[in-house]
């Protein structure tokens, strides 16, 4: 398979880092069933969605969920162009990175570690999705003396980057220079979940199917608490550079916020 191939299969196509430039191919996006927004059953898929509830807590992991959902609506309805069809190897891809980008805010790991956690969750990451002994079961393979790609759903090196670069990169938004496709849609996915902006991207039925498949009860709260401790622990961390992200963070979960009526 050539490089150009592996680019678009996973989603490492170069798209512009500032999202205005982007216009969505409606402005009037319709309601999407749960159904329309499965997630993968692959074994990689499977595997993956396992090991980040075995770490994740029950909020974080069903904010995942909610991150993929709301992708898969913007992409599908706003920007057909990404091509993020079902049952391929790019929703795969989506998939994957929704589960595992707050993976370095697990209890587990947040303060193991003196790496800000998108960098840590992105070689995280890297790691686990090459090394299929690592589950969501029992022990996680890691530290073990095992063969790389052993086990079931292995992901390619190329596929396990897509993800990781997307991890890292999926608090660093910004006007200049490029992002990934990948990139892009975890930006869109957790800014709706967390601020509550691109709301206009997604129809109000479609939010509230999904708030009804993977509750949010307290999550504004939740969250908020999640990014302080970071700062208390890490000073430097990257969530620093928001300005202001608390605030937003709270004010999206409050009376008249995007999220308000499910907090």
């Amino acid at each position: 398979m050539t490089t150009t191939d592996t680019t678009k299969l996973y989603g490492l196509t170069a798209v512009q880092a500032d999202q205005s430039k982007q216009k969505p191919a409606t402005s009037t996006p319709g309601p999407l069933d749960i159904s329309a927004l499965q997630v993968p059953q692959t074994a990689l898929a499977t595997r993956v969605a396992a090991y980040a509830e075995s770490k994740l807590d029950a909020d974080t992991y069903r904010h995942s969920l909610r991150v993929y959902s709301y992708g898969c609506a913007i992409a599908r309805q706003c920007f057909p162009e990404f091509e993020l069809a079902q049952g391929s190897k790019l929703e795969e891809t989506w998939f994957l990175t929704a589960m595992l980008h707050d993976i370095g805010t697990s209890p587990e790991f947040l303060t193991a570690t003196r790496l800000s956690f998108e960098f840590w969750g992105g070689y995280h990451a890297l790691k686990i999705l090459q090394d299929g002994s690592v589950t969501g079961s029992g022990s996680d393979g890691i530290g073990e003396d095992r063969s790389e790609g052993e086990g079931e759903g292995v992901a390619p090196r190329e596929q396990a980057e897509s993800v990781a670069e997307a991890i890292i990169r999926h608090q660093d938004l910004q006007d200049k220079g490029s992002i990934t496709l990948i990139t892009r849609l975890i930006h869109l996915g957790t800014l709706l979940d967390n601020v509550g902006a691109g709301a206009e991207l997604v129809n109000r039925q479609t939010i509230e199917n999904v708030v009804r498949e993977y509750p949010r009860p307290g999550w504004s709260s939740c969250f908020k608490s999640t990014v302080e401790r970071e700062k208390s622990v890490k000073p430097y961390a990257m969530v620093s550079r928001i300005e202001g992200f608390e605030e937003m963070i709270e004010k999206n979960g409050q009376k008249g916020g995007v999220m308000g009526g499910f907090d």
